[in-house]
């Protein structure tokens, strides 16, 4: 029966299911991280543990592993790292601005930077069914960007609010130029050393921004490293290193189309725990976004891969 009960587990479906629940609670730990916790210190944190707690698992394989690889490769990991850093700090930060609905539907538009970028940098070829459905993505994009956030047409036409989508926007370019950089040498090292030397630049990237902002950290702090440490455990550990070992199993472009969960997951997650209702921009927007996207990967061969 164990047996049974650990390859059903071990079915590539069943990781991407629960890592995209994982993944869709980081909204939440965040906006209530950030009560008491500046956003930069909460992305280095995230990181920070999330590299923290892998590294008993495989800290001397992946030491020895990245020794082994070619000076090219190598720094393509540092570089995958960077732009991983990048795209925490600028995401968490658009979560203090804009709401939850815009910010992850934006910062999961990643599939359509990587389709629209991939034949300059990886020479792939889109055909005509990927441009049309990234066209519609794209009117979903600008909806998102200048449209009011929870029907509030006064709050979100603000330059706060605007910001708090751009930076979202500028989330997702970072994450897809972290895809590219690290597609060709993902596959060298096994799935946990590569994640972990990837965290590892990215979170002592995360830490360089955080530093000036730690005399910020309010008195109630305790709660919000608790809400860090959650988020670092769950959507980091758990949730996005499933995604990957499914990926790795199952075509890339099907497991992209079902990270389009989500923001589905968050959008509800942010209603019943926060009590915030995605408005009529959003839910159009969004509607956009997410058809483009499925329309211009559901037959494609693509292959589009998400986070570490």
């Amino acid at each position: 029966m164990l047996r049974k009960y650990m390859r059903t587990l071990n079915k590539p479906s069943l990781m991407l299911f629960i890592g995209i629940l994982a993944v869709s609670t980081a909204s939440i730990f965040i906006r209530n991280a950030q009560q008491s916790i500046p956003s930069t210190v909460i992305a280095a944190g995230r990181l920070g543990l999330a590299t923290i707690i892998l590294m008993p698992f495989g800290l001397k394989d992946a030491a020895g592993q990245y020794s082994r690889l070619e000076g090219k490769d190598r720094f393509q990991i540092i570089l995958a790292g960077l732009f991983l850093g990048f795209h925490f700090l600028v995401w968490i930060k658009s979560l203090e601005l804009t709401s939850i609905a815009s910010s992850v539907i934006l910062v999961t538009t990643t599939p359509v930077w990587v389709a629209l970028f991939s034949p300059l940098v990886l020479k792939e070829r889109i055909t005509s069914k990927i441009i049309i459905g990234l066209a519609i993505a794209m009117v979903g994009i600008v909806i998102l960007i200048i449209g009011p956030s929870n029907g509030n047409m006064q709050m979100s036409m603000t330059k706060e609010n605007l910001l708090g989508n751009f930076l979202a926007l500028c989330g997702a370019w970072l994450a897809a130029a972290y895809t590219m950089v690290g597609r060709g040498v993902r596959n060298e090292l096994p799935l946990k050393s590569y994640v972990l030397l990837v965290y590892g630049v990215a979170g002592v990237t995360a830490l360089i921004f955080a530093i000036p902002d730690l005399p910020q950290i309010g008195a109630d702090y305790q709660s919000g490293f608790l809400w860090i440490f959650l988020l670092a455990l769950i959507p980091q550990v758990i949730g996005h290193t499933l995604f990957n070992n499914a990926v790795r199993q199952m075509q890339a472009v099907y497991a992209s189309i079902a990270l389009l969960g989500e923001p589905l997951g968050s959008i509800i997650l942010a209603w019943l725990f926060l009590h915030e209702n995605p408005g009529p921009y959003d839910l159009v927007g969004g509607l956009f976004v997410l058809s483009g996207i499925l329309l211009a990967f559901r037959k494609g061969k693509q292959e589009i891969q998400s986070l570490e």
